[in-house]
């Protein structure tokens, strides 16, 4: 716990600057403080790290000596002014799209017999559907006609009900 609350308000402090406070400032002023912040945070580190820098070898044995730390910052802030100054000029170059009409083609024609294939499924279920709702229909219209034949008298329900009426 008592390391997880202080890094929990710094997150969230660092929230609430990145979503209320950065948006309002410019490009320029956004710039030069990421550059602010970088050599603060490269000095920092160097402070913090110096001894580590001393009792390195790997630049010892290539014969950099005390330039290693240099060349690799060097190195560092090259690609990320090279990043900057990208935006600033024509920008990097994009090369063309390759052409893909034969691929798109293929593609496309797959998708089409995919969705005709579909369709046809679609249809020919809705037109089951719709003769099988159709002759339910008839078969009960026929049913109903069959077994009640009002009016005409062939009924032997009508007729027996006919002659009880009539019967003294």
């Amino acid at each position: 716990m008592e390391i997880f609350l202080p890094s929990f308000l710094i997150i969230v402090l660092s929230a609430v600057v990145v979503f209320a406070v950065l948006p309002k400032f410019g490009p320029l002023v956004l710039t030069v403080l990421s550059i602010v912040l970088l050599i603060f945070g490269t000095y920092h580190h160097y402070k913090l790290f110096k001894d580590e820098y001393r009792l390195a070898s790997w630049y010892q044995s290539a014969g950099y000596g005390l330039l290693a730390p240099a060349l690799v910052l060097g190195v560092a802030l090259f690609f990320i002014l090279g990043y900057i100054l990208s935006f600033f000029g024509s920008g990097v170059p994009v090369p063309a799209m390759p052409n893909l009409t034969g691929i798109t083609d293929t593609i496309e024609d797959t998708v089409n017999s995919a969705v005709e294939a579909v369709n046809n499924t679609a249809v020919a279920a809705v037109n089951n559907t719709a003769n099988f709702v159709n002759e339910t229909v008839n078969n009960v219209n026929r049913g109903l006609n069959n077994s009640l034949r009002f009016g005409n008298g062939n009924n032997r329900r009508t007729n027996n009900a006919y002659l009880a009426n009539k019967l003294p």
